[in-house]
């Protein structure tokens, strides 16, 4: 047919030729425009059922408007050949390009995407393409997805066994449902975009057989290989995005193509965020150290250094390391290699301090360490009722040395921080030198109180006093009433200073513990305005999505908080969503940033007692300390595996009288009672668990520990319950 001309189309040159026809390209005579035409199979052009179907396809088709979709002109007939005018694309077929190598990460999830955006452009007019296949997309000379024919797929000859004894498409790509000859719908393409992205992934297929049928019995009875187990350099969360696509059950996949576009965008966007990350400037402020010999006054080495450290973390173009994960190097003779090494630092600003009677003198110096070059040294001198200036003046001195600036709002935000009155701020130093356990707790509450007293409008006093009663509330018994004058407290510092970010970042993570969860996002997104490079920020994002099921989401947060803050002790909870996920040896792993506590050695032996190592078990739960809720969960996991049901009972009994108002917390009580076999006790406790926002429903319809009411009519239905909540969570927060 080359060089023939057929209406007002000249035949330049063959493309191609497959199941659905030839291809050419050729020369539209009247709009001076170069097109490909395909020719329809004559079997198709002949049959009248066929030919209306395909017209009517091709009509819809037609009608779709869209960057990624290879625009269809005309459909045309001549000397009874039926054919079809489409954009000429000059580039290479996805197929070929995929036989030249390994796609580079980053290009073959940008690939993906355009076809997600195209089919979605699709799937909101009604037409689903059935036929994603890497030779139906062509990558054009701007590297610009096109998806080729639609309007074909529902008819003609190919591999798909259908009830009507016709086949279509090719067999590697096609769904269960397909296979099964099943009414298709908008996962279909889902589907075989998975396959897609695995191919492009992996340079493999996820099914695979010497022959049609074998393909078939794979995609419908085995699991493909997760693509980051066929290639490391595949990160875990990309290759979750892939599995889910390829879920069998219709349900279980994503339920539109938006979403799934939404995912792959976000992990971009994410990776993308988490190498911009890497390339900011790291620093710690160690505690100073005491030269005076007088133990009165050792409480200003820590205290000082958290108040520069409140002050610098306004600072979006460096990253600090917060005053939890420089604690450990209290009174300690600190080598600056090894601190850097385990704080994940560029540089270090230490020094030491001496208070003399109304003066204190701090001597400084920051330290790059991969050079070992000091950048600069200072000796700075102010009376005592003045050393909250210190945190002002040495804050400065960094940034200087950085050649980086505040901002007017940055520095608007710096003032907020200082107080009014210098005995009062001396109690407030006092106060955050305590670490947190039972007693020291009490202490600095005391302190804190004794500070408000003085200073009304000190809002980090306030602030400071609401994390304090937020860890007697939840780890100390002290129950509902606690908890509530915790929230008050941080409330009131937000009164006074609305961008304070400790305040904020703990409300949003006491928000998540009582059920308020849409409360808790918009609190924490606000903390990310103040400043995006906040790691607890970012910890506390990830807290909220892992009570609301969104577990991806929260390991991606969780990544961000650890890149910017690495082995913070509070990120030990990040260990939780690993156990969520099953993936324990990764959740050990954050828990170790915080071993010696009873809330790590809760989970240690959970997970031990989830893997039936018993004795481990046994070993983590016997260390727990007395005075804390884990305790009492210890006590009665210790005594199911030794049998003894009075002593479950009386644990379980001290348990539901602590007055718990966390819903994680109120899960493991549900637990406990399905671990009795009592189905009412846990239906109560998982009702108020959900409740409360507690809806990892993917992981509560796996937990083996509740195998023994699962059958259960009101245990049913709740997990229907939190499905429902869950998918509306992720509905509104991530799509």
């Amino acid at each position: 047919m080359i060089g023939e001309t057929i209406l007002h189309y000249k035949i330049l040159e063959k493309l191609g030729e497959g199941g659905m026809g030839v291809v050419y390209k050729a020369e539209d005579s009247r709009l001076k425009r170069e097109v490909a035409i395909k020719f329809l199979p004559h079997q198709i052009s002949a049959n009248q059922d066929d030919l209306k179907r395909f017209e009517i396809e091709a009509q819809a088709a037609a009608s779709l408007n869209h960057p990624n979709i290879a625009t269809i002109y005309a459909i045309e007939e001549s000397n009874e050949k039926m054919f079809i005018v489409m954009e000429y694309i000059t580039g290479k077929e996805l197929k070929d390009k995929i036989k030249d190598g390994p796609i580079p990460l980053n290009e073959a999830i940008e690939i993906a995407v355009q076809i997600a955006d195209g089919l979605e452009a699709a799937h909101k007019k009604g037409i689903v393409h059935r036929d994603i296949k890497s030779s139906n997309i062509m990558i054009n000379e701007d590297s610009k997805v096109k998806i080729m024919d639609f309007g074909l797929a529902k008819i003609g000859k190919g591999i798909q066994v259908t009830k009507l004894g016709t086949t279509i498409g090719t067999a590697a790509y096609m769904s269960p449902e397909q296979a099964r000859g099943e009414e298709i719908d908008n996962k279909t393409d889902i589907w075989s975009l998975g396959v897609v992205l695995y191919e492009l992934l992996t340079g493999e297929f996820p099914f695979k057989g010497d022959y049609e049928q074998a393909v078939m019995y794979s995609i419908l009875n085995e699991s493909p290989t997760p693509p980051s187990i066929l290639k490391q350099s595949i990160p875990k969360v990309l290759s979750n995005i892939v599995n889910k696509c390829l879920e069998k059950d219709r349900s279980l996949r994503y339920q539109n193509i938006k979403e799934t576009g939404n995912e792959l965008k976000m992990f971009i966007e994410n990776k993308s965020t988490n190498e911009d990350l890497k390339q900011l400037k790291r620093i710690a402020i160690l505690p100073f150290v005491n030269v005076s010999g007088n133990p009165e006054s050792d409480y200003l080495g820590f205290a000082l250094a958290d108040q520069v450290i409140g002050a610098l973390s306004y600072s979006k173009d460096i990253v600090i390391r917060p005053s939890a994960s420089i604690r450990k190097y209290v009174n300690s003779i600190v080598n600056l290699k090894t601190a850097g090494s385990e704080l994940n630092v560029d540089f270090i600003l230490n020094g030491n301090f001496l208070k003399v009677e109304d003066q204190i003198r701090l001597n400084i110096e920051l330290v790059e360490l991969k050079t070992e070059n000091m950048i600069w040294r200072e000796s700075i001198k102010v009376k005592f009722n003045d050393a909250f200036e210190l945190q002002d003046i040495v804050s400065q001195k960094v940034v200087e040395g950085f050649k980086i600036k505040f901002s007017q709002n940055e520095q608007k935000r710096i003032k907020k921080d200082i107080p009014a009155n210098p005995q009062a701020y001396e109690f407030y130093l006092k106060a955050i030198s305590y670490p947190i356990a039972s007693e020291e707790n009490n202490f600095a509450i005391q302190m804190l109180e004794k500070s408000i007293e003085l200073d009304k409008d000190y809002a980090p006093a306030y602030s400071e006093l609401g994390r304090r009663y937020h860890f007697k509330s939840n780890e100390f018994l002290g129950g509902p009433e606690v908890l509530r004058q915790s929230i008050a407290y941080f409330e009131k510092a937000l009164e006074l200073n609305d961008e304070l970010a400790s305040a904020l970042n703990w409300l949003g993570i006491i928000h998540t513990e009582i059920g308020e969860i849409d409360n808790s996002i918009e609190i924490l997104r606000k903390s990310l305005l103040v400043n995006p490079n906040n790691g607890q920020t970012h910890f506390g994002l990830s807290y909220v999505y892992r009570y609301g099921g969104a577990l991806e989401e929260a390991k991606s947060e969780a990544e961000k908080a650890i890149v910017l803050d690495p082995g913070n002790p509070q990120f030990r909870s990040i260990g939780a969503t690993y156990y969520y996920l099953g993936e324990y040896e990764k959740g050990k792993e954050y828990l170790n940033y915080d071993s010696k506590s009873d809330y790590s050695n809760f989970w240690f032996g959970t997970i031990e007692f989830k893997l039936g190592n018993l004795d481990k078990a046994m070993d983590h739960f016997n260390i727990i300390g007395k005075n804390s809720s884990y305790s009492l969960y210890a006590t009665f996991i210790i005594s199911h595996m030794t049998n003894d049901r009075a002593k479950m009972e009386v644990a379980l009994t001290n348990l539901e009288k602590v007055g718990i108002s966390d819903s994680e917390d109120l899960y493991w009580i549900a637990v406990c009672h399905a671990l009795m076999g009592d189905v009412g006790g846990c239906e109560r406790y998982l009702a108020k668990a959900i409740e409360g926002g507690f809806i990892i429903y993917t992981y509560m319809i796996k937990e083996s520990f509740l195998d023994s009411v699962k059958n259960d009519p009101g245990i049913t239905e709740l997990f229907e319950l939190a499905q429902k909540k869950h998918l509306a969570f992720k509905k509104k927060f991530f799509t």
